[in-house]
């Protein structure tokens, strides 16, 4: 992180911690308290199209800056949530008990034998996920395997791949991970959000450079989102009984209690010692999100923007630039297909609290993900995994 902090998602400019639940400065915050209780602007066009532009900091009206608060999770219930500054707020990554238990070696003395460091004692497996991305961008030049015709842009992501339908019942129990499940399931997800991808008129547009760049970096993002989305509709179905279960929209079953892992093939060390490394993709420390996922039951027009606004949100602030700009304008589109869904075919007008319950648990799979990257630095210095990708951009963020 910067010395300045993290941006205002509503205007871009430095933040002073959580206001209304969204990481905002304070004169965005005093302008959603003044203005979110007042219906004239909830139902207000722009009142500046020549200026207004898409992105953040590019709103000079009310209804536009009032819009981009709702659409970034900003929400009235969530007043007094962590207002305090940022840096007086934010809790520090938990950290391992110690370094001595983790690295096997005294804690401030790393042992060297000429002859046998860890490149030669423990030589790293190379993953070559090559052919796996060149399936996927033949799956994007490619595009829809079936031509879609809907309404917008949403309502074909939602048909693309529906959790409802496709959530599988056929459920696979996976008591003991090796190493060809875990390549199954890299495979599974970034095969899917390219075939998802393909039924999102606007992202097809852009440049098949820039499209791989956005498949790379956000395909584990996506598979984050969807076992939080697929467990809640199990639950719901009666398939996870108890709050140890996670399940993947393919139908894997996961007992998270009691799941052997082996870790042979990516480090020397013991799975207590390596998996806390790797939890945030695993998706462990984010289950209290499934419980109002279960209360809310998401449509799938709703769980296919909460999936696109999560992704390129985090794509936007992790590439910023030219990139942002694409991420921001992916959004707008879809925050207004949204839009009219509540509006023309759900008959909503005040819809914003809803909205603001979905963004949220958006936001903790982002913190997540932010949080653990302290993580991910200490096991990358102390050469915790024994593994080197062909792809490490595709890998980012995820702890392998």
């Amino acid at each position: 992180m910067d010395q300045n902090g993290p941006e205002c998602e509503v205007c871009g400019l430095e933040s002073q911690g959580f206001h209304f639940g969204v990481l905002s400065c304070r004169a965005c915050s005093a302008f959603f308290r003044r203005t979110a209780t007042v219906p004239k602007w909830h139902q207000k066009n722009c009142q500046k199209p020549s200026k207004c532009k898409n992105g953040e900091g590019q709103y000079h009206c009310k209804p536009c800056r009032l819009k981009r608060c709702i659409a970034v999770g900003m929400n009235t219930e969530n007043f007094q949530f962590d207002r305090d500054g940022l840096v007086a707020k934010l809790k520090k990554p938990k950290l391992p008990k110690s370094f001595e238990m983790f690295v096997g070696r005294p804690e401030y003395v790393l042992f060297c034998t000429p002859g046998t460091s860890a490149q030669i004692s423990n030589p790293k497996t190379l993953i070559d996920v090559s052919g796996l991305v060149n399936k996927a961008s033949n799956v994007l030049l490619t595009g829809p395997e079936i031509p879609i015709i809907a309404r917008d842009q949403l309502h074909k992501l939602a048909i693309g791949f529906s959790f409802l339908e496709n959530t599988s019942t056929n459920m696979k129990d996976f008591p003991h991970s090796s190493k060809e499940d875990v390549l199954k399931i890299w495979e599974f997800y970034f095969l899917t959000v390219a075939r998802w991808l393909t039924y999102f008129d606007e992202f097809q547009k852009l440049d098949h450079k820039i499209q791989m760049t956005l498949l790379l970096a956000i395909w584990h993002v996506w598979g984050r989102l969807d076992k939080l989305l697929a467990t809640a509709i199990n639950r719901r179905r009666g398939l996870c009984p108890t709050k140890n279960l996670l399940t993947l929209s393919n139908g894997v079953f996961i007992d998270m209690e009691h799941q052997e892992v082996d870790v042979d093939w990516m480090t020397n060390y013991e799975p207590e010692q390596v998996l806390t490394f790797i939890d945030g993709v695993r998706a462990r420390e984010l289950t209290k999100e499934i419980d109002p996922l279960v209360e809310l039951e998401p449509s799938d027009i709703e769980s296919a923007y909460m999936l696109a606004q999560l992704c390129f949100h985090y794509a936007g602030k992790r590439f910023a630039g030219e990139i942002q700009e694409i991420c921001d304008h992916l959004q707008d589109v879809l925050a207004q297909n949204l839009h009219e869904y509540y509006q023309n075919e759900k008959k909503i007008d005040r819809y914003s609290g809803r909205l603001a319950k979905l963004i949220k648990i958006n936001g903790a799979v982002q913190k997540n993900i932010w949080e653990n990257r302290s993580k991910i630095k200490i096991s990358k210095t102390f050469d915790m995994l024994s593994i080197e990708t062909s792809h490490p951009e595709m890998f980012y963020d995820t702890g392998f």
